[in-house]
């Protein structure tokens, strides 16, 4: 069995921030902003710490300081509105449903990855047992 690992076009930051504004249950958190198609806003900074950054760490940070450095980063820009409201904008980052559907692509590819090392990881387990097994039938000739 050969195993391939697809590669794919969307870093695991742009997907999960992109699922994160998308969702409708986290509008009071963070949402798209109305105005602008190309930013999202930051509604609650508190929730976003204890509800978002908290269950995605891994790829958004573990705190706020973290998740803004990582926003810079890969390219987003603050959009200066008044204290206390933090908007960020990406010019390739949009609510569009290209963009949706783009999205959707990348995660596909995220899940195809994910299978394909899998079967690699099968793959290498089958080899691993038949070695072992032809190791034991040595051994027991041995006797």
């Amino acid at each position: 069995m050969v195993c391939k690992l697809p590669t794919g076009s969307f870093s695991s930051f742009y997907l999960q921030l992109y699922q994160i504004v998308e969702d409708r249950s986290s509008d009071q958190v963070i949402s798209w902003s109305k105005t602008n198609n190309n930013s999202f806003i930051v509604w609650d900074l508190k929730r976003l710490r204890s509800d978002i950054l908290l269950k995605f760490s891994s790829v958004l940070g573990r705190n706020l300081p973290e998740f803004l450095a990582k926003l810079r980063s890969h390219g987003f820009k603050p959009v200066f509105k008044g204290p206390g409201e933090l908007e960020f904008e990406h010019d390739d980052f949009a609510r569009s449903p290209l963009m949706k559907k783009m999205m959707a692509k990348a995660l596909s590819d995220r899940i195809e990855r994910f299978d394909a090392q899998i079967k690699t990881l099968k793959c290498r387990l089958k080899a691993k047992k038949a070695s072992l097994k032809v190791e034991i039938l040595f051994q027991n000739l041995r006797i």
